[in-house]
């Protein structure tokens, strides 16, 4: 509790209840609480009143009532703002007639969802719970699953109109303290920017907008973060939000994923090998594809040139059009999968993507080698670590599948080669992206 004076304390109240009354669910109510007498303000939508004044008064029968004032005292005078920050997330505020303030923790309702399997990701070795919305139940999870005194979690607020509670985790003595002082020394610059979005809490962390490849791994799965931690990433909880974020990404988790480890070392390197394939062949088939058709034929054996040049025998565009066509069409059937509700998505887009793909075949408006050549980059693309990755990769080839076009086998080259050159230029939280380790050292990551 703190004594304030009562001229401040009144003013403080009417000051209060103008800011919140625009608010239906804000309650302003007399409260018995330990045989005395409150003013109690609270959002109804969030605190269950008569179970937390029932809970209070069982904890405090028989004790004095000093024992329970000290349980409740501020170090300092509460601010407008500050309580009505309390208010806004979730607390019981109470004045009595002598000005003593104090803020409870209340019995909160029971809207957050309990903890279930994860809903987009698939865990092959791994448990199957996943993160909820609620923050401190994501960091029970994670304390859980890591018991030790090395792990660090500290709490921040960020924004102004929206406050938002979020939490960064860290091993100390794994994460470098470069990169611990980064993001810490970053949300504390910026801890006045709104972060409702994943994009917000990048822009709040100085990374830049516009990239190829996300700068941060993303993750429902405790045991998956958990073992980001151990390789010296830092992760960062939204409340509110099922996903856990770890910084800073590299290079390896395009192929790689925490969770390999699982598998025995061979099985191991043969899974990530197989994806390192895969993201080659993601973004340099459809421009090879053109290439090969269009501007440097003569670089195939002539059986195969030949093979090719029948297979688009009829086809009335050119291999550029005809590329686009049918990969833009690929596009909208992967965003309708996505979108479509999962219990028909799948069956509508399966038969629409043969139907499709047959017609378009005896239509003669592509070629069967066009459709091998798309099924196989879709493929690779899917192969790749995390959604994210995925998404980027696939708007890189048609950057890599227009320069081929204007400039042919150069033009592939040279697109690949600015890929790596734009990789070796990001740094991220002090890591370069092309490091194959956080910590500086090889390890299982």
């Amino acid at each position: 509790m703190q004594q304030t004076h009562g001229q401040n304390k009144q003013n403080i109240e009417k000051q209060l209840c103008e800011r919140l009354k625009i608010n239906s669910d804000f309650v302003e109510k007399n409260v018995t609480v330990a045989n005395h007498q409150y003013k109690g303000y609270y959002l109804n939508t969030l605190v269950n009143l008569p179970a937390t004044l029932s809970e209070i008064n069982h904890k405090v029968q028989g004790e004095p009532n000093e024992s329970y004032a000290d349980k409740f005292r501020f170090e300092r005078d509460p601010s407008l703002d500050q309580l009505s920050n309390e208010i806004l997330q979730g607390k019981l505020v109470l004045f009595d007639i002598e000005g003593l303030v104090m803020v409870i923790s209340p019995e909160k309702l029971d809207i957050s969802r309990s903890v279930g399997p994860p809903q987009s990701e698939n865990p092959l070795q791994s448990a199957f719970d996943a993160f909820t919305e609620d923050i401190d139940i994501n960091l029970g999870m994670l304390r859980k699953k890591m018991v030790s005194d090395q792990l660090v979690i500290e709490t921040r607020s960020t924004g102004v109109r929206s406050t938002k509670k979020l939490a960064v985790v860290y091993i100390k003595g794994a994460a470098p303290d470069r990169v611990i002082e980064s993001i810490l020394g970053k949300l504390e610059e910026n801890k006045e920017q709104e972060v409702t979005t994943v994009r917000d809490l990048l822009g709040v962390l100085g990374h830049p907008k516009f990239t190829i490849t996300p700068t941060y791994i993303s993750s429902e799965l405790p045991g998956e973060m958990v073992q980001n931690l151990m390789n010296g990433r830092v992760v960062i909880l939204i409340d509110q939000f099922s996903f856990a974020f770890a910084f800073p990404a590299i290079v390896t988790d395009l192929w790689s994923t925490t969770l390999d480890v699982n598998y025995p070392y061979l099985f191991q390197i043969f899974l990530r090998t197989v994806r390192a394939i895969a993201a080659f062949l993601a973004i340099t088939l459809p421009g090879l594809y053109v290439v090969l058709n269009s501007v440097n034929p003569e670089l195939l054996r002539i059986q195969l040139a030949i093979t090719v040049a029948k297979s688009r025998e009829g086809v009335p565009y050119p291999s550029l059009i005809e590329m686009l066509l049918v990969m833009l069409l690929l596009e909208m059937i992967i965003e309708a999968t996505i979108r479509l509700p999962k219990n028909i998505g799948p069956t509508i887009t399966m038969i629409g993507g043969i139907l499709l793909g047959q017609a378009i075949v005896q239509a003669k408006l592509v070629s069967n080698l066009l459709l091998i050549i798309l099924v196989a980059s879709a493929i690779a693309n899917f192969a790749l670590v995390g959604y994210m990755n995925t998404t980027g990769i696939r708007i890189y080839k048609y950057v890599v599948m227009l320069i081929s076009t204007f400039f042919g086998i150069w033009g592939l080259e040279v697109a690949m080669i600015w890929f790596v050159l734009y990789l070796a230029s990001l740094k991220i939280s002090t890591v370069p992206y092309l490091s194959f380790s956080v910590k500086g050292k090889a390890t299982d990551e």
